[in-house]
């Protein structure tokens, strides 16, 4: 794994509370009331939180090409209608380097089917249409391109306790034997991506 900046974001004990990218220019998109500390917040409701009202479904987005360090969503890519077309947004904003730092509710999770304005659910393999060199983005749903850097069933961080730990290494060694069947038994709650802008 290539140096994530997730588990930065990733705490144990939640979503980090101070500005842990100095120096960087971070874009939280859907941040609602808890914005990443240091983040311009984006989201399509005016809440306190919220620097630039933007409908995320909408292109082109109000920001110039190229010209974020770190993107940050969390439970939102769910909600957009067009997720190429997003994710098309997110690379043309992003510096050549840019990281982005996706989370979702699983696809076997109970929060993926409560809230009604969901429109996608995810596998471990939903991303790999926009990851250069995977055998799904031979589809070229668009010429972008980005590199994983990691990956996570569950929350970035370790656990404290040994066996959860030994448990998400084995599952992430067998994402596709673990997607189809053990998760019915075990199913985590969240994915967390992160990748690299490839320009």
């Amino acid at each position: 794994m290539l140096n994530p900046i997730s588990h930065k974001i990733y705490t144990k004990s939640g979503i980090v509370k101070e500005d842990v990218f100095v120096n960087k220019k971070v874009l939280h998109l859907g941040c609602g009331n808890s914005k990443l500390k240091g983040a311009i917040g984006v989201d399509r409701l005016s809440l306190a939180d919220v620097d630039i009202v933007q409908d995320l479904d909408k292109k082109k987005w109000a920001f110039e090409d190229s010209s974020y360090d770190i993107v940050f969503a969390q439970s939102l890519v769910e909600h957009i209608d067009d997720l190429v077309g997003f994710f098309e947004e997110v690379w043309r904003i992003g510096k050549n380097g840019a990281r982005v730092v996706i989370g979702v509710p699983y696809f076997r999770s109970i929060d993926s089917f409560a809230d009604p304005t969901h429109r996608h659910f995810f596998t471990a393999r939903s991303m790999d249409y926009f990851i250069d060199g995977t055998k799904l983005s031979n589809y070229s749903y668009s010429s972008f391109k980005f590199e994983k850097i990691g990956f996570w069933y569950g929350w970035p961080q370790r656990s404290n306790n040994l066996l959860v730990n030994y448990f998400k290494s084995f599952i992430l060694g067998y994402s596709k034997f673990y997607d189809q069947y053990l998760s019915l038994i075990f199913p985590v709650k969240i994915l967390v991506w992160e990748l690299e802008v490839k320009k």
